[in-house]
């Protein structure tokens, strides 16, 4: 049985994904045209985003555990409709269960490690040059704080 789900993010920088991927357990498969689920779709899933079914299990890139086995699933990047970024998806059922522990709620881990990232980055690239850097906390509640310290 598949529980397909569709990530409400929206990834534009792979290398901020890497990132993200990293603080999750996981680890981004770049290039990796495929991505491993249940193996068909058997319409029990109400929200899937906008692939197609006949798209489930090809990918961009995917994301898989660092202690990645045979028979695990993995999370596949789709490149979006309107080809800017990729679209995440992944089936949480049976071996998919390991993955939503691992992305958290609605993937809200991945989304919030995701976002640290890409804000991390840019404030770097655009700051660093100025004199200033980037400290991450992590709060109780998990909960990212980012400062800007001047060095």
């Amino acid at each position: 049985m598949s529980h397909v789900t569709d990530v409400k993010l929206r990834i534009t920088n792979l290398d901020a994904l890497a990132e993200a991927a990293d603080k999750c357990g996981l680890v981004l498969m770049r290039d990796q045209k495929t991505y491993t689920w249940y193996g068909h779709f058997v319409g029990d899933s109400a929200s899937y985003g906008n692939i197609p079914i006949e798209d489930f299990g090809k990918s961009a890139h995917a994301l898989r555990l660092k202690d990645h086995k045979r028979g695990d699933y993995e999370i596949g990047l789709h490149t979006a409709k309107d080809g800017e970024g990729f679209q995440v998806v992944f089936d949480s059922w049976g071996p998919g269960q390991k993955l939503a522990a691992a992305v958290g709620l609605k993937a809200n881990t991945l989304r919030r490690e995701y976002a640290a990232a890409v804000a991390s980055r840019k404030a770097t690239e655009t700051l660093a040059r100025k004199g200033w850097r980037v400290v991450r906390e992590d709060l109780p509640g998990n909960q990212i704080r980012l400062r800007l310290r001047h060095r």
